[in-house]
């Protein structure tokens, strides 16, 4: 390699150096023994194999010790400068392995409490390395002002300053309970829910679907749909519906998991397939950490796994 001087690898072994070194320090070969832990023959062993690599002496042998020769003085400022480096750099890689990297995740209640907190258990074993913050707001009009690595927004509005990757398809359905359903009146065709308690979303975002966008995607029209329960929160709209308290309207990527526990069921068969995707955004101005590159993965292919 360019700029680095050849180096005899057989001169001295890395244990024949730290056996100097503490030789050194201590100035006698029995204390620098008990100090690495390692019996008296081996410091003698390492520090003649030294000087015979080296071909100079080290020590002068004293009735009661050891005392460095000129060149061991040499020797033992640079090994021993090399070997505090080598345990610094230890240290330093020790340190981030034990701190783990903190990453911002923005997403809404409904999709934090349904959709990742069962999953959270899985991502700190697979990603022990990372320390999730996760932080929700059920509006996308503070968005692009709030501090995050990571952003799953729920409305349908795209950022000029943000960079974005493909998370979830949006597919929307009625869902309710199972008692709730058992106790009204069976459900054939969408025009059916007009005659339904229907669980309604005040939205504080760029909208995507509400029971009047449901009806006319159908083509059922009214001049004023069926007032019902209402809540600007979907998680709790959703548990609304787990309540017995009506039909609301589920996203697929929330809902399914509470659809396949029973939790929830579909009383139609009915359900829309949109073409706006929901994203996972981050600033555009900001490269991703390496830690935030693998909570997007993580949360991509779980997402994926889930279909």
């Amino acid at each position: 390699m360019s700029g680095m001087k050849n180096f005899n690898i057989n001169i001295a072994s890395t244990r024949a150096l730290i056996l100097f070194d503490a030789a050194a320090k201590t100035g006698s070969f029995s204390r620098a023994a008990e100090f690495a832990h390692v019996g008296q023959p081996a410091i003698s062993h390492s520090v003649r194999q030294l000087e015979s690599s080296l071909g100079v002496k080290l020590f002068h042998r004293l009735h009661r010790g050891v005392e460095l020769t000129s060149a061991g003085e040499i020797l033992a400022q640079r090994v021993s400068a090399g070997l505090l480096e080598i345990r610094t750099g230890i240290e330093e890689v020790q340190s981030k392995k034990m701190t783990p990297q903190r990453i911002t995740l923005l997403v809404s209640t409904s999709l934090a409490s349904y959709w990742l907190m069962p999953r959270l258990g899985r991502f700190k074993l697979s990603c022990s390395e990372i320390d999730l913050r996760c932080i929700t707001m059920d509006t996308d009009r503070d968005v692009p002002l709030a501090e995050f690595d990571l952003c799953i927004a729920l409305g349908s509005k795209q950022w000029s300053n943000m960079q974005r990757w493909w998370f979830a398809d949006e597919e929307l359905f009625p869902v309710c309970s199972p008692d709730y359903l058992a106790g009204h009146e069976l459900l054939k065709q969408p025009e059916n829910l007009i005659n339904h308690e229907l669980l309604h979303l005040e939205e504080h975002y760029h909208s995507r679907f509400d029971w009047k966008k449901w009806f006319t995607h159908f083509e059922i029209y009214h001049r004023q749909l069926p007032s019902g329960w209402t809540s600007n929160d979907y998680s709790i709209v959703i548990q609304a519906a787990l309540e017995g308290q009506g039909v609301a309207i589920g996203w697929r990527h929330i809902v399914q998991p509470l659809v396949e526990q029973g939790l929830l069921v579909r009383p139609l068969k009915h359900s829309i397939k949109t073409d706006n995707p929901f994203f996972i955004s981050a600033p555009a101005g900001d490269e991703l950490s390496q830690s935030a590159i693998v909570l997007r993965d993580w949360l991509i292919v779980e997402m994926a796994n889930s279909d």
